[in-house]
């Protein structure tokens, strides 16, 4: 981020020397001075016309402005629609990163999410597994209680005979 922004600012910083050249290229080249005349003369007409729409007067013929008024006016026109381009450009740039950097993200954050979410169905699934073996082993467990309190019962009628048999021997003798 701070490269981009030093960047931004190097580009600014040119953009005054470059548009200071196209001022001098505009006055010196023919076909550039031409360019210059016929924009200065546009944004006359363009911003006499406005004013007088705001003021209330009306519509009347508007001069134009002389060759050399125009080519300066004209060059300074261009050199600050130039840097004026130059600082558009680097918000527009800047606000392009931007979204990249933000989409990264959300994507990044859906793609933990996802795998978060699968994490915890799995946990869920591993979660009823346990719940069915330990709801089988308790239905077991109850199950061999039964068997045990069974053979206890078998054992203390066995021994409940073996007991009275055991006593009827010793009587008989």
């Amino acid at each position: 981020m701070s490269s981009f922004k030093l960047a931004s600012l190097v580009f600014r910083t040119l953009a005054k020397p470059v548009a200071n050249a196209l001022k001098r290229q505009a006055k010196s080249r023919d076909a550039f001075r031409y360019v210059c005349i016929n924009v200065a003369q546009l944004a006359h007409r363009t911003e006499m016309t406005w004013k007088m729409r705001v003021l209330g007067y009306k519509n009347e013929r508007i001069r134009p402005l002389n060759d050399a008024r125009a080519v300066d006016a004209g060059a300074d026109f261009l050199g600050e629609a130039f840097i004026f381009g130059v600082a558009a450009s680097l918000i527009l740039a800047e606000q392009l990163r931007s979204r990249s950097q933000a989409k990264r993200q959300r994507s990044a954050i859906d793609e933990r999410l996802d795998s978060l979410e699968a994490l915890a169905a799995e946990q869920r699934e591993v979660a009823e597994q346990l719940r069915d073996e330990h709801s089988l082993l308790r239905t077991e467990a109850d199950e061999l209680a039964a068997q045990v309190a069974s053979l206890n019962t078998a054992l203390e009628r066995l021994a409940g005979q073996a007991g009275s048999a055991g006593a009827a021997s010793h009587g008989g003798r």
